[in-house]
């Protein structure tokens, strides 16, 4: 077996290979023979000053090139004359004073409620994400509200290290709307 630091390559072997090249190609490569080949190489003998291409460089065009670059923060949501928006969307109003918990938005200024399918759709959960302070008061709140609008029996789980509650069932809608109703 031939060790990684070192590469065999016969030049019978792989005659084909090394045909037409200008060059003659050692017998051995080694991890010295490729450093001292690519560090003694043009490319560290340029200077700052060079020009390195041939095409030439514009620093006045570069402000249609800004233009495409994607903002590094998400800008705040312009104001609206009137909530919920033509989308649906509107913003938190604050929570009830009192409050144990609160329902941080996401970073594009959503409500964290996600639904996940597993099984072909036949496991269906709702997830309430970003969850701080005391997760358990929301889960039973929340829990209370979905059974009154479904009269049943709606399951819960939660996950304090990851901030989530779980509920099995389809409910994104209402408890989106809950969370809005309690100002988040």
């Amino acid at each position: 077996m031939i060790p990684a630091f070192r590469r065999v390559i016969l030049s019978k072997t792989f005659a084909g290979w090394n045909a037409g090249a200008n060059y003659a190609q050692p017998a051995v490569w080694s991890s010295t023979t490729w450093n001292q080949e690519f560090y003694n190489s043009h490319t560290d003998k340029v200077e700052e000053t060079q020009k390195r291409t041939q095409i030439e460089e514009s620093k006045e065009d570069f402000k249609y090139v800004e233009r495409l670059i994607p903002p590094l923060e998400i800008p705040t949501p312009p104001e609206h004359g009137s909530y919920p928006t033509p989308s649906g969307w509107s913003p938190p109003k604050g929570s009830k004073e009192g409050t144990p918990y609160y329902v941080r938005r996401t970073r594009y200024h959503q409500l964290p409620v996600y639904v996940k399918q597993k099984h072909g759709g036949n496991q269906i959960w709702t997830i309430v994400k970003n969850v701080d302070g005391d997760i358990w008061t929301l889960g039973e709140n929340l829990q209370n509200h979905l059974e009154k609008d479904t009269e049943s029996e709606v399951g819960m789980s939660i996950n304090e290290y990851t901030k989530r509650v779980v509920y099995k069932g389809l409910f994104e809608e209402p408890a989106k709307q809950w969370l809005i109703d309690e100002g988040f």
